[in-house]
């Protein structure tokens, strides 16, 4: 399922967006979808914050108070990579909407035939983000994981357990090494001393002595690292959504 959300707090918004985006699934036949609405950037923000996941982005510039190039830039901090398109009157902000990774800015009134272009390389998109995905081989046999749903991993003897975005952990054999080697293909992975490999993109804010993750996993950073990890989450705040 493609889960598309549209933040704008004009109710029109609501009512026109998702006729011509179930206009234009009317003829995937092989696509489920769904739309989520929401009013404001802080209600948007909290469903982030309850770890719903989303695949595309509709962003109004102007929502209330906030501006939509700040609420993307908040969205591409917690990691998330998914096409983000801007629906506004205004191009007044069009530069910086690029800064943030930006698949399209459409101004309104909305031209249909604009929002469907968008959507087929927003769907392109999503399909090759879907296609990232590392296999493990496990007690349970092999199993497949989205790159993007890795948070961290933990050495423990000859296994390494990797946690998920879901909480869910997962026991592989193999050493720090193999297992970075495996990671490091997809960037946006840091070894933190002997034992832990982070995942840049769930990584909430780097202290002077510890890395915070989203789900509040904290893990210490070894004195001679933490120049080096602070700069690899500052660099992948404004380089790692690009792929």
């Amino acid at each position: 399922m493609i889960k598309i959300v549209l933040c704008d707090d004009d109710q029109k918004v609501f009512e026109e967006v998702p006729f011509y985006i179930n206009k234009y699934f009317q003829s995937k036949n092989n696509h489920r979808y769904k739309i989520s609405c929401f009013d404001s950037a802080t209600a948007l923000i909290n469903a982030l914050e309850d770890e719903k996941n989303f695949d595309i982005y509709i962003l109004d510039i102007y929502i209330g108070d906030e501006i939509g190039t700040n609420l993307a830039k908040t969205i591409r901090k917690r990691g998330v990579e998914s096409p983000i398109i801007f629906l506004t009157t205004s191009i007044e902000h069009a530069p910086q909407s690029f800064e943030t990774g930006t698949l399209r800015y459409l101004i309104k009134p909305l031209d249909p035939e604009k929002l469907y272009e968008a959507m087929v390389a927003a769907i392109v998109q999503v399909e090759k983000m879907n296609d990232r995905m590392v296999k493990f081989k496990t007690e349970n046999g092999v199993e497949s994981v989205a790159v993007n749903n890795i948070m961290c991993s933990e050495s423990y003897g000859h296994y390494q357990y990797i946690t998920l975005k879901d909480g869910k952990k997962i026991r592989v054999r193999n050493t720090v090494a193999e297992l970075f080697a495996t990671l490091g293909k997809y960037g946006g992975f840091v070894r933190v001393g002997s034992p832990y490999i982070i995942n840049l993109r769930h990584v909430k804010n780097v202290s002077s002595t510890d890395v915070w993750l989203y789900n509040d996993i904290k893990i210490q950073i070894p004195r001679g690292k933490r120049t080096e990890i602070k700069n690899a989450f500052w660099d992948f705040q404004y380089e790692g959504w690009e792929d």
